[in-house]
């Protein structure tokens, strides 16, 4: 089942759709002024395609001039690391992150340009590396995570900006540390 749901959601437009709902609840019409560039036909096809794979909800509904209108949220929890088994699942689990990646980078640039001159004190961009132990590395992601779930039980309220902080952590590929060997070949 996850596998279908990674071929639904592995989608470059059904990705933007699904991320820009994070602020929504969003009715279609609402969704077609935020993504302006995807023809209406189409995201009435998306839609549908991620209600049915279960990727997004009917959040509310509501009647305008006898027709039923639709808001959608999207589902979390969707991707369980712990589900993937298989070479395949992990050529699409990879996909996933390709192309989620792509379209938060896609989206940050879209602010960059649509701003003119934003304030570059509310934006964060920094690549950390650092050395940890699995379990050090635990703490960290749990702490982060703990600061990050409390930030977003915030309501919107004057002066507050809706805002995005998209982590990605993964070990690093490095070669094994050598040691010079002072014994031979050294300088001495």
């Amino acid at each position: 089942m996850i596998l279908h749901k990674f071929d639904i959601i592995n989608h470059p437009v059904r990705m933007r759709i699904f991320q820009t709902l994070y602020s929504g609840p969003y009715s279609i019409n609402q969704l077609s002024r935020l993504l302006p560039d995807v023809p209406r036909p189409s995201l009435y096809r998306h839609i549908h395609k991620m209600l049915d794979a279960g990727i997004i909800k009917v959040a509310a509904t509501r009647h305008v001039n006898g027709i039923e209108e639709r808001f959608f949220l999207p589902v979390f929890g969707q991707v369980r690391l712990s589900e993937i088994h298989d070479e395949e699942g992990m050529k699409k689990l990879a996909e996933h992150v390709s192309i989620y990646g792509w379209v938060v980078a896609q989206d940050f640039a879209r602010y960059l340009l649509e701003r003119g001159e934003p304030n570059f004190d509310d934006i964060s961009a920094h690549d950390f590396t650092f050395y940890a132990t699995d379990e050090e590395c635990r703490q960290l992601r749990n702490a982060i995570h703990q600061l990050l779930h409390a930030a977003e039980q915030q309501p919107p309220t004057e002066g507050r900006t809706l805002r995005r902080m998209f982590l990605l952590g993964y070990p690093l590929a490095t070669l094994p540390h050598e040691t010079p060997d002072h014994n031979n070949g050294g300088a001495g």
